[in-house]
């Protein structure tokens, strides 16, 4: 898919759900999430056919800290793989954080770290050189509660999907 079409690719399908909110202490607050879809193949050739969710995109901020995520699923709406980069862990740094998955189970988690970040701006975090903390089978306790919570977040992204899909006026 292709922002750029016509000159080039398929056009991209997918919802735009934009938040816009005004938070008690951390101010404005913006939350930008694309939830991309395919199309179900049925037996019957039908104009409208049902979709299922292939990937979100989510970028928000709380404050100065800005934040992002990517949810890939399978055709059967489970979770194949998440990426999160996110100064929560351990602020003041980014981390980057990469879960791959089979089903349930955990196939990998790796997490890096930002090298010498001194700014959260997108330009700084594009251009920061990041380091390998961790690539395991397993989550370390430090990094559990993060990863429920990614986890949860691609479930909730999942329910707000069909939500959306379920009240479309096709």
């Amino acid at each position: 898919m292709s922002d750029n079409f016509p000159s080039e690719g398929v056009p991209p399908e997918y919802y735009h759900l934009h938040v816009a909110q005004n938070l008690p202490g951390t101010g404005g607050h913006h939350e930008n999430v694309r939830f991309y879809y395919g199309e179900e193949r049925t037996e019957e050739d039908e104009i409208y056919p049902p979709h299922y969710l292939t990937f979100v995109s989510s970028k928000y901020n709380f404050a100065a800290r800005e934040f992002y995520e990517e949810y890939l699923y399978d055709d059967k709406g489970q979770v194949m793989f998440i990426y999160a980069r996110t100064p929560d862990v351990d602020f003041p740094k980014i981390h980057e954080i990469r879960l791959y998955f089979d089903g349930d189970h955990l196939l990998r988690l790796n997490v890096k770290v930002a090298d010498d970040l001194n700014s959260f701006e997108d330009n700084a975090v594009s251009t920061a050189s990041f380091k390998e903390v961790y690539t395991g089978t397993t989550i370390p306790e430090q990094y559990k509660e993060a990863c429920s919570m990614y986890k949860s977040y691609a479930r909730r992204f999942l329910e707000v999907f069909k939500a959306i899909d379920g009240n479309t006026y096709l």
